[in-house]
């Protein structure tokens, strides 16, 4: 039988012994690829879920492309085993007051094209990250960086305009990559363990492990040999059959088939959430009624028990990870499946009849199950929704264009801080097919400004809990649940668990020290 905890990684028979794996469609000329180092031993074969859609180490195109970043690039801080921020590319830092801090960049950090890494590559990538027409993800989070000082090669200050609570975090991001300032996108070159091997175009990948790579005696791994496998079934017969030693997104029917399998195990942890979205530019959601209508439509528990073998936990307010900052307790209006008070709003915005498109896609059964149940839920209370679920490169694509009327999304933030749910519901960044196309609030703004400035966990707590009334009330997106991120393993791996919470997504950054037996 499997148990979880809250936000931590998964305890199975045989303890953390998971793995994950990147592949790259980048090419860079002048990338060393051909050399390990004699540390190094073996090749990893990983069944990847999707072919990433784009490899731009600062957008978002999907976790499966995270992954892959995560082993090319490295960002000027990044995470431990627990979740905390820890240097990487910078040796030390430290904040000299509320608004400055400095950093010190590692001696023998090197880039993939033998130039080393320098205090005017960081200033070059943070530009780029910040332009005004920027489509990284983390523009909106870098635009409080008021000034970038180059104090010496290897050292900088940066200055913000403003305090910042979760400033480090931001930094430590996987979206916050340094590049060579020689590079431009979509080629930027980076400093991550593996750099660029073979590519067999849209089936498989192979990256080599990189001889200059700055942690002494890392990575483990000679090589890691992706395979796209976007049917989970046969990336399940491969793991168990032992040509694939890790697989990604293992649905939680198939979880204790593996578990229990004689050389295979589980390794997973709660983190990403699944909720829809809507087209708020045009189209029938720009009436908050309707909004508010397929929230009280939506049948969660269901959602629970048909996609996710009721192993997910229900959302009734922000998808917000258990932090000092958030207490869901200060606010009483909660997410209610209340068929009845959906069809009063579309009574009272003069609606019947209404068919709209519901974008999600069935390559991934998630997102595929969740939007099954959303199309009966809304079909309950009135509202025909037209499926149309497309392979993930076309959903990412749809979604980024505004190409639907309501939409399923599962995600994780960048970090373990209310703050992140800014990149969610928050105005003013670039489009994204992880959030509500064309949404923004003012108010809402305000309150998630104030609270990346506040320091105080309990005036925070305060803040979002008026940040979760206003989301509940005009709906920027509808929080389904919680849901486990699980890894497919062999035993004759280990070295890797999962990171904590929303830095699931992250979890490859623990691939540099995985080890086959």
């Amino acid at each position: 039988m499997m148990t979880k905890t809250t936000f931590q990684p998964f305890l199975n028979r045989r303890g953390f012994l998971g793995a994950a794996g990147a592949m790259t469609i980048v090419s860079v000329a002048g990338i060393p690829v051909g050399i390990a180092r004699a540390a190094a031993q073996g090749e990893l074969r990983f069944g990847l879920s999707a072919f990433p859609p784009s490899l731009n180490p600062l957008e978002n195109t999907g976790t499966a492309a995270l992954t892959v970043k995560l082993m090319l690039h490295r960002s000027l801080l990044s995470y431990d085993a627990n979740g905390s921020v820890r240097p990487e590319l910078a040796s030390d830092y430290k904040q000299i007051d509320p608004v400055t801090y400095e950093f010190t960049l590692r001696d023998n950090a090197i880039f993939h094209d033998g130039s080393p890494v320098e205090a005017e590559d960081v200033k070059y990538s943070y530009e780029i990250i910040s332009a005004e027409k920027s489509t990284a993800q983390l523009r909106s989070d870098f635009r409080v960086i008021d000034a970038i000082e180059v104090t010496g090669l290897k050292s900088l200050r940066l200055k913000l305009k403003q305090p910042n609570v979760v400033f480090t975090q931001v930094l430590a991001s996987g979206y916050a990559p340094i590049v060579s300032r020689k590079s431009t996108a979509p080629d930027y070159i980076g400093a991550g363990p593996y750099t660029l091997g073979s590519i067999d175009r849209g089936s498989a990948v192979t990256v080599k492990a990189f001889p200059d790579y700055y942690r002494e005696g890392l990575p483990k791994v000679e090589s890691v040999r992706f395979v796209a496998m976007p049917d989970e079934s046969l990336r399940i017969a491969a793991l168990e059959s032992g040509d694939i030693d890790i697989i990604e997104y293992v649905s939680t029917q198939f979880m204790a088939q593996i578990d229990q399998g004689q050389s295979t195990h589980i390794s997973t942890v709660d983190g990403p959430f699944m909720y829809l979205m809507f087209n708020t530019k045009e189209g029938p959601f720009t009436d908050v009624r309707l909004r508010r209508a397929v929230s009280y439509a939506i049948d969660r528990e269901a959602i629970n028990a048909f996609g996710f073998s009721k192993m997910g936990r229900v959302i009734d307010g922000l998808p917000v990870p258990a932090n000092p900052a958030y207490d869901p307790a200060l606010v009483r209006e909660r997410l209610a499946y209340d068929p009845a008070k959906a069809q009063a709003l579309l009574k009272e915005a003069g609606v019947s009849n209404l068919t709209v498109e519901l974008l999600s896609s069935s390559q991934y059964a998630q997102h595929n199950d969740t939007a099954v149940v959303v199309q009966q839920s809304l079909a309950a209370v009135g509202i025909n929704a037209n499926l149309n679920l497309p392979d993930w490169a076309t959903r990412v694509s749809r979604g980024n264009e505004g190409k639907y009327h309501l939409a399923v999304s599962g995600t994780s933030g960048a970090y373990n801080d209310p703050d992140a749910i800014t990149a969610y519901i928050g105005g003013g960044q670039s489009a994204s097919y992880t959030r509500s196309f064309g949404y923004a609030n003012a108010d809402i703004d305000k309150l998630l400004a104030e609270g990346r400035q506040e320091l105080d966990p309990a005036k925070r707590a305060a803040l979002y809990a008026k940040v979760e009334e206003l989301a509940i009330a005009d709906v920027p997106i509808v929080p389904i649940l919680w849901r486990p991120q699980a890894y497919g393993v062999r035993d004759a791996v280990s070295g890797f668990a999962p990171l904590p919470g929303f830095l699931s997504f992250q979890s490859a950054l623990r691939l540099e020290e995985t080890v086959l037996a």
